[in-house]
């Protein structure tokens, strides 16, 4: 069933910056709010297949400076402080006391943060392919010995000519290469950039050149080497922080073949913060994107999310 369009708005929140929200469904359905992953990725309306557009209000929300959201790809004023204050500008907006959060990769990171830091505003949640923003989760996409070896060319062509010998000074590498190369030197460096993400993300596929030219391929480089730049593989601790205080039923799913948001990480903090309210699924598949099997997997889950008495 395809999810109706409800209404959309750009919602100011400081700095210069308007989200766009989006709202489908049901108006009087059970709220839930995606949190799109990247950083930067925006929300797609093909995503609203993943949901029950009669049970749920959908909240399709792009962060600071993603998708429709303006200025698109602005870096300033836009952080993980900043988004997390965002959602719950937005819960104030909709005058919800309480909501329910799905998102993959950054988006579950994210999400999983807010529900620690406001336990009673958030009744149940559903990710995919945690992504974990530790020096771990740093080496293993940026480094040499990480899914570099699981894909070497594609590895190569990221390096290309420079001579980055860690994953810290390549981000800064290309960090430097979108925010102050002459214009069509940063295209060439964005395009780059998610060429390697995408080869992770979609083993095998051939990716449209036209896709790399759009400003919401550019603005998502931009971003989320911004994030890469100013610390975000250190937000681990913010997880650390808050995972014992989380108290909304959770559900995490990990696909055995998504290379960005690698299983065996997952498990390695699952060992390491266990959490009574939070279980793991380790599923079938690729990243969401690439592959049906995952995508009904979620789609399970969320239908699955205890709902029972639920008071938006």
């Amino acid at each position: 069933m395809t999810a109706s369009l409800i209404r959309r708005d750009w919602l100011a929140v400081g700095e210069g910056h308007e989200l766009h929200l989006a709202q489908y469904g049901n108006p009087k359905g059970v709220p839930l709010l995606y949190l799109h992953g990247g950083p930067g990725a925006g929300c797609s309306v093909d995503e609203l297949s993943l949901f029950d557009g009669r049970r749920f209000r959908i909240l399709l929300l792009d962060q600071r400076g993603a998708g429709l959201s303006r200025p698109g790809g602005e870096l300033a004023h836009n952080d993980l402080e900043a988004l997390l204050a965002d959602i719950e500008k937005v819960r104030l907006w909709l005058g919800l006391r309480r909501l329910c959060l799905v998102g993959g990769s950054f988006g579950a990171t994210l999400g999983l943060i807010y529900s620690g830091r406001y336990p009673d505003r958030v009744q149940a949640q559903v990710y995919w392919g945690l992504f974990l923003p530790s020096q771990a989760g740093l080496e293993w996409l940026y480094g040499h010995e990480g899914a570099a070896a699981r894909f070497p060319q594609a590895y190569g062509a990221l390096l290309g000519e420079s001579d980055c010998d860690s994953a810290a000074a390549l981000i800064a590498h290309y960090y430097a290469g979108v925010t102050r190369a002459a214009a069509d030197t940063r295209l060439a460096y964005a395009r780059r950039w998610l060429e390697w993400e995408l080869a992770l993300a979609l083993p095998g596929a051939v990716v449209p050149r036209s896709l790399l030219t759009q400003a919401r391929a550019q603005a998502l480089a931009r971003i989320e080497l911004h994030f890469a730049h100013q610390g975000y593989f250190a937000a681990n601790e913010h997880l650390f922080e808050v995972w014992a205080g989380i108290r909304a039923q959770t559900q995490i799913l990990q696909a055995n073949q998504d290379w960005v948001c690698p299983q065996h990480l997952a498990r390695q903090f699952q060992r390491l913060m266990p959490q009574p309210r939070i279980s793991y699924r380790e599923v079938a598949g690729h990243h969401l994107l690439a592959d049906n099997l995952t995508q009904l997997q979620v789609r399970a889950a969320i239908a699955a999310m205890e709902l029972d008495n639920f008071v938006p």
